[in-house]
């Protein structure tokens, strides 16, 4: 396996950081300085919320690696195993077969999964579990909603190589993409450990297929294969381990190349346009209607906002106690009321509400 999940993670001064502008060659990298030290601004422009995902057995913690809010009162989380609240340390980036903590160890024990698609309300009580579903699991890896798909949740099914549409109530499984006798692949009817999804206005959308595959595919709004771009490697259009992927408003993806401590950008043809340095391990992308691009990273446990040229704006987050531990982030989105939620291995769900009279440009914007 590909995947650099059991190497150590070097932290880097953030004056290291380089960052490669859209009007720069390829190639090229300027320096750019964060103003707000991770000793001091843990939690950015936020308020978390002590102790808000209630976990569903006492003693317990869920070991969460997907968040998608619909409203500020339904919100789906994808998880993978319970194990007793902890024992949930990593060593390595989350999601990684290296790590030394229950959540990596108890992934490969039979019948280890459980409590695979929940949903919770905005005070954090599980209010549904879709338990009709778990013989399709293997590991949830991300969940993603549509915003020009009402109907519609999709849940991307990292170890048996396939990506779920359900509708919203869970009753309905609408589409499976990935071979059925849940086979890796590398062609038109295959994936390879997916780690993502995103979606454009009229409903194609890209997967980050991602662990083992190095590519991006894209579908039509139907699910037919359009497709594919990418190769393993350090170059452009080459990546280690796609793990994220979102688009803007002009149609360019953005692709968490994870292990190569970059993202890269594309049109939506697949043709290369750049790629930003970034803090190490970026993991999740969300770019917002604000013309800003907000980067998860597990090397860092960080926030970070770009500009759409590259230039980083502000960070948050650091790797601390609860409840602002970003050591387990993993996937975050973003509610009609503002409100931020992270898929923490460590700590389930965490929430994070405004501060009132925030700094409005540290506010992570609503998505497209």
């Amino acid at each position: 396996m590909r995947q650099a999940a059991g190497r150590v993670l070097v932290w880097l001064p953030i004056i290291a950081i380089l960052v490669v502008t859209a009007g720069s060659p390829a190639g090229q990298q300027r320096g750019v300085n964060d103003a707000k030290s991770p000793a001091t601004d843990p939690n950015g422009p936020y308020d978390p919320v002590p102790n808000w995902f209630k976990p569903l057995h006492e003693g317990k913690v869920q070991c969460v690696s997907g968040v998608a809010a619909e409203t500020p009162n339904r919100i789906y989380v994808v998880t993978e195993v319970e194990v007793p609240a902890g024992d949930t340390f990593l060593s390595g980036p989350a999601g990684g077969v290296g790590g030394s903590g229950g959540c990596t160890t108890e992934r490969y024990k039979p019948n280890a999964h459980s409590h695979n698609i929940l949903v919770v309300d905005g005070t954090g009580k599980v209010v549904e579990e879709w338990s009709q579903w778990t013989n399709l699991f293997g590991f949830g890896h991300a969940v993603r909603i549509n915003p020009n798909d009402p109907a519609h949740v999709w849940i991307v099914n990292r170890d048996v190589h396939q990506v779920h549409k359900f509708t919203r109530d869970g009753k309905q499984l609408v589409m499976t993409l990935g071979w059925l006798l849940r086979h890796p692949g590398t062609d038109d009817r295959h994936f390879n450990m997916p780690a993502d999804i995103a979606f454009l206005p009229d409903g194609t959308f890209f997967v980050a297929d991602g662990y083992e595959n190095s590519r991006v595919v894209k579908f039509d709004k139907d699910g037919k294969y359009l497709q594919a771009w990418g190769t393993f490697g350090s170059g452009h259009s080459q990546f280690k381990v796609v793990h994220g992927v979102a688009v803007d408003g002009e149609r360019r993806v953005y692709v968490a190349d994870r292990d190569n401590d970059r993202v890269q950008i594309f049109d939506e043809n697949g043709r290369y346009l750049n790629e930003w340095r970034t803090f190490p391990s970026p993991a999740h992308i969300l770019a917002t209607k604000d013309q800003a691009v907000w980067v998860m990273t597990l090397g860092s446990h960080r926030m970070a906002k770009y500009d759409l040229a590259g230039h980083l704006l502000t960070t948050w987050g650091v790797d601390k106690p609860a409840p602002g531990d970003f050591a387990g982030g993993h996937q975050f989105s973003v509610d009609s009321a503002g409100n931020v939620y992270v898929a923490n291995f460590r700590q389930g769900v965490m929430k994070f509400v405004p501060m009132r009279n925030a700094d409005k440009s540290r506010l992570i914007g609503q998505p497209y």
